[in-house]
């Protein structure tokens, strides 16, 4: 039981479960409501995603033993509780599901099922150290949920999934910066090591070689530069659906409260907040304020 529970601590629970309710809100807002959303093919796409979800973020923790030795002791592998053999296996059986269930519902599901999960593995082994390469692809599979979830009923409400997944993409790429900040101790060893064994490459890494020896490439300044443009673009974009009558005023509501919330991280971004702990602190409230936008699309089409 302890095995399991530690293969299921892998798969992130409750980033897939953030994951899945993409998927209900991309469905949501292609039907307008709730009425003939619980189809088989919406369960099978629920399913589909938590795993695909899942195993990204188990085959992350196989490729990045190494870091999380530093960054994050605790996890199943570098703890010892779970075998990286364990790991690989466990995360092909939830990459083989997930990618049947999006097969069952339409080839244009299954394609992009199969695309992400390439994408993610490819994130694993490789993008996670280029520059800011990464930081867009994490972002572009956090909001192809809710391309997903609307692509299961395709219509022409599928312009309005497409601005909430580029909300979520840039707020992702925001969040995705600001981990790299928090994790550079861990990730400067990752990369001396990768450097080591010759499985790092000088052209696109994060990092590079000195006389002092790793340093980030782009300083923390410019990375807190880009993080802060794309939480502005992402308030610029929650503007839309309200601009062109799509949603009314509990939309609007909402929205301004998630907003708010990055606001306040831009706020704490710019202040020494930032220090220390403080990017952990900011990560949390970017997540937070993601899921406030969620909020925002489904009061939205329901109210």
């Amino acid at each position: 039981m302890s095995d399991l529970m530690e293969l299921l601590d892998m798969m992130r629970p409750g980033n897939c479960a953030m994951a899945a309710m993409g998927v209900f809100i991309g469905a949501l807002i292609a039907l307008g409501g709730l009425h003939g959303m619980f189809t088989a093919g919406f369960v099978m796409a629920i399913i589909a995603v938590f795993a695909i979800t899942g195993a990204g973020n188990a085959v992350n923790d196989f490729f990045d033993t190494d870091a999380d030795k530093m960054n994050r002791p605790q996890r199943p592998i570098p703890s010892g509780a779970v075998s990286k053999r364990t790991a690989l296996m466990f995360t092909l059986l939830l990459f083989a599901l997930g990618n049947f269930c999006a097969m069952t519902i339409s080839w244009f599901c299954f394609a992009l099922a199969l695309a992400n999960s390439g994408l993610l593995v490819l994130y694993s082994w490789s993008l996670q150290h280029k520059i800011f390469v990464g930081n867009i692809t994490v972002g572009y599979l956090s909001g192809s949920v809710f391309l997903f979830g609307a692509a299961v009923f395709f219509n022409d409400k599928l312009w309005v999934a497409l601005v909430l997944a580029s909300l979520a993409m840039l707020v992702s790429i925001s969040r995705e910066v600001v981990k790299d900040m928090e994790d550079i101790e861990g990730d400067r060893k990752s990369f001396m090591k990768r450097i080591a064994s010759r499985k790092a490459k000088k052209r696109g890494e994060r990092f590079s070689l000195t006389e002092e020896g790793a340093n980030l490439k782009y300083g923390e300044k410019r990375m807190i530069v880009i993080a802060i443009f794309c939480l502005v673009m992402a308030m610029a974009l929650s503007a839309m659906p309200h601009y062109y009558a799509f949603m009314g005023p509990s939309y609007v509501l909402v929205v301004l409260a998630a907003d708010a919330v990055f606001v306040w991280c831009i706020y704490s971004l710019l202040r020494e907040e930032r220090k220390k702990k403080g990017y952990a602190r900011i990560s949390k409230r970017l997540k937070i304020g993601m899921f406030i936008a969620m909020l925002a699309f489904m009061a939205g089409v329901m109210i």
